[in-house]
């Protein structure tokens, strides 16, 4: 976890940096001991980005840091960690790693994000919390941005049902930073009736304009699926509805009359295929029985298949997994894995949806 911790604040080494190292080396231990003339060879890496690595050794004491966050009582999770969130994992450019207070959300329940408009209406104000509350009360998790208007909402709506883990905010700031500052209190709650505060910026990172695009990816990606409660034309909920419908999720939108600003948002999102909000009931009800009717088909496929197909197949998703990761977690070689994932396909289980990058058809 220290050499994790160590690869997550490289000056000049973004995420995706991190990921060509990675799909090389595997794990941060490798990739803080690679000497000058092991680094240079890899394509992708400049001369530049070599000094930075090196630099970062003389500056980042691995054991005092790493207890410098845990003392503050932050925890951490990179993407080598088992608890790293499986749907989160999926995605792609997925944060490498993770800083969280209080807990992650559980895999053996499902997540829905609801976002929508910082100044909204009180009738969307209404419909976000009781969805929240609904969704809680059936133990569906609630994933928000702890914004103001219908983030605020829909966390409190989840914090009403009185079930603990039920709500996760994804923050566009350091870990220790309430933003805004006139949530504390659901920040607070949140920790303290089980659920988390997540963020993959390291603590004190202000909050400034340009990390909240790149924060809709994890609200969406630690998501099963979006809701979009009031957004303007240009919206930052749109920007998570986009990234949720690059996952292959299911997007909602709550319509509004056409006049209405706060309305425009979400009728262009129903216009593209979104799904619509008619009731918090009925989007529950669809919501259930769309898993209840996906566990099926998948228990009945997975019978089909030849024993090597089925590990592979059970390391892919609905959201795209890269290669890298299957051959990571399999015991196989890459011509052997690329042989099953070119059977998968030929049969129309799976599908590649850009180079490399494979998901679940069935």
């Amino acid at each position: 976890m220290k050499y994790a911790l160590w690869l997550s604040n490289i000056k000049g080494i973004s995420n995706g940096k991190i990921k060509i190292l990675r799909e090389i080396y595997k794990n941060a231990e490798t990739i803080y001991n690679l000497t000058r003339d092991e680094l240079i060879k890899i394509k992708g890496i400049t001369e530049k980005d070599v000094c930075n690595i090196l630099s970062s050794k003389d500056n980042w004491n691995l054991e005092s840091k790493l207890y410098q966050l845990f003392e503050s009582g932050i925890s951490f999770v990179s993407v080598e960690q088992e608890e790293y969130p499986k749907n989160l994992r999926n995605i792609i450019n997925a944060p490498y790693s993770l800083y969280y207070k209080g807990n992650l959300p559980q895999e053996e329940n499902k997540s829905v994000a609801i976002v929508g408009a910082r100044t909204r209406s009180q009738y969307g104000s209404q419909v976000a919390a009781r969805l929240a509350r609904l969704l809680a009360d059936s133990d569906i998790n609630v994933i928000s941005g702890l914004a103001r208007g219908i983030d605020a909402d829909a966390h409190l709506g989840a914090l009403s049902s009185g079930k603990d883990g039920r709500t996760f905010a994804i923050l566009g700031c350091g870990i220790n930073i309430c933003y805004p500052k006139q949530n504390q209190y659901i920040y607070d709650k949140i920790i303290s009736q089980g659920g988390g505060i997540i963020s993959e910026y390291w603590p004190d990172t202000k909050p400034l304009k340009t990390l909240f695009p790149s924060r809709n990816r994890i609200i969406a990606g630690i998501s099963d699926c979006t809701v979009v409660i009031e957004a303007r034309q240009k919206s930052g909920s749109l920007i998570t509805a986009d990234y949720a419908m690059e996952q292959g999720k299911d997007v909602y939108a709550l319509p509004g009359r056409v006049t209405d600003e706060l309305s425009f948002g979400c009728n262009y999102l129903i216009k593209q295929g979104a799904g619509v909000i008619v009731s918090p009931e009925d989007f529950l009800n669809e919501f259930n029985s769309f898993y209840e009717n996906l566990c099926s088909q998948i228990n009945f496929y997975e019978k089909l298949l030849e024993k090597d197909e089925l590990l592979v197949y059970s390391l892919l998703d609905f959201t795209p997994t890269n290669l890298g990761t299957i051959i990571e977690k399999s015991s196989m070689n890459l011509l052997e894995i690329l042989e099953i994932l070119e059977h998968l396909k030929q049969k129309g289980y799976i599908k590649e949806i850009m180079s490399n990058h494979f998901v679940r058809c069935i």
